[in-house]
């Protein structure tokens, strides 16, 4: 996903606006890439495995500010309104101990939402140089990546979102059904 650049919002893919920022669509689109994710709780899980279901790829910090706003909107619309609709990913960023994490999504309460972790940065990078190859970009944190159902990364939605609206809903409907 290096190559892609950003590219005016598609016409049928509803508008997505939260805060500063909108849901920006990716050009071109590229379909998911086999990545491994490691579980807060131990073991792995393989992101191609999820396919069929839309994926919400959200990307935080115990250390980011904006990420102790989103994450508890996250744990509610998952134990809500998401868990039978679409698969939540949240991805930690911290480079410390697993420990660390812990402790912030028990401060949290986030009981429900799937946690991962991608301490050596194999998911996501922020450099220019992207040594490791990581398939997805943190232009911000957080940052969520969306990928429709048939497995093709749609965009990304820098910063805090409201998760919770009408307008964040029809966006993940429109990733339901493509």
């Amino acid at each position: 996903m290096t190559d892609a650049v950003a590219a005016p919002q598609a016409q049928d893919i509803p508008t997505f606006k939260s805060g500063r920022y909108q849901f920006t669509t990716i050009w071109p689109q590229q379909p998911l890439p086999s990545i491994r994710l490691f579980r807060l709780e131990g073991g792995t899980i393989d992101l191609l495995s999820l396919r069929g279901k839309p994926i919400l790829l959200n990307f935080w910090a115990s250390w980011c500010a904006a990420c102790r706003t989103e994450l508890p909107v996250l744990e509610r619309q998952y134990r809500s309104a998401w868990r039978k609709n679409l698969h939540v990913a949240a991805v930690s960023e911290d480079r410390g101990a697993r420990e660390t994490v812990e402790r912030f999504v028990k401060t949290l309460q986030l009981r429900t939402l799937p946690i991962y972790l991608d301490p050596n940065r194999y998911v996501a990078h922020s450099d220019s140089a992207n040594e490791r190859n990581a398939p997805f970009t943190l232009y911000a944190m957080p940052i969520t990546y969306l990928i429709a159902s048939s497995g093709t990364i749609i965009g990304y939605m820098p910063g805090v979102a409201d998760w919770s609206s009408p307008a964040a809903d029809s966006l993940i409907e429109y990733l339901r059904n493509s």
